[in-house]
C-alpha cells in the first residue's frame, strides 16, 4: 500500500508478495476492504486508544489520537476505502473495526457525564462523533490533518459545549 497505493493494494498483490496461495491470503482477510482496514490499523501500531474513564481528559486524549492517525501519510489514501467498505451493502467492513473505542468512548459518557457536570442528556456517541467528524472536514478542506494546537483547540471547545446548563 505505500508502494503503489491504495489502488494497487489488492489481495493477489499481497499473496504473491507474500509468497503464497491467494487462497491463504482469503483465510485471514475475505475482502479487501478488510485488508485495508487491517493496514489501517497496523499503521497506528494496533494500539487501540487509552481511556480512562475521566471524560474530560479522554475528549483530550481522543482529539490527538485521531489526530496522530490522521496524520500518517498513507491515512488519506486509505480513508476513501474505508468509507467506502462501512458503507456498502453488505458492509465489507464493520464500523466498530475502524473506531474500536468509540462504543467505550459511548459508555464512559453516559456513566459519568452527570457527574463530571457535562450534559447527559445527549447521545453518548455524539462527543466522539464531533471529534472525528471535524478531523475527517479538517482533512477534506485543507488536505492535511490538524494540528496539535487544532487538535487541543477542538478539544476544548467540545468540553465547553458539554458542560451541562443550569
Amino acid at each position: 500500500m505505500t508502494e503503489g497505493g491504495v489502488d494497487a493494494t489488492t489481495l493477489t498483490a499481497v499473496a504473491e508478495r507474500a509468497g503464497v496461495a491467494r487462497a491463504t491470503v482469503y483465510l485471514r482477510w475475505p475482502s479487501r476492504s478488510a485488508l485495508i482496514g487491517a493496514a489501517a490499523r497496523a499503521a497506528v501500531g494496533g494500539q487501540p486508544m487509552n481511556l480512562t474513564g475521566d471524560i474530560e481528559q479522554d475528549i483530550r486524549t481522543a482529539s490527538t489520537f485521531i489526530r496522530h492517525i490522521f496524520g500518517i501519510p498513507t491515512f488519506p489514501a486509505i480513508l476513501p476505502e474505508m468509507v467506502r467498505a462501512v458503507l456498502a451493502h453488505p458492509p465489507e467492513l464493520n464500523f466498530d473495526a475502524v473506531a474500536p473505542r468509540r462504543r467505550d468512548f459511548a459508555r464512559l459518557y453516559r456513566e459519568g457525564a452527570a457527574a463530571s457536570g457535562l450534559d447527559s442528556n445527549i447521545d453518548p456517541s455524539l462527543p466522539f462523533d464531533v471529534l472525528l467528524g471535524t478531523a475527517i472536514v479538517r482533512l477534506m478542506a485543507t488536505g492535511r490533518a490538524m494540528s496539535q494546537a487544532e487538535a487541543d483547540r477542538l478539544a476544548e471547545l467540545l468540553i465547553e459545549g458539554l458542560r451541562a446548563r443550569g
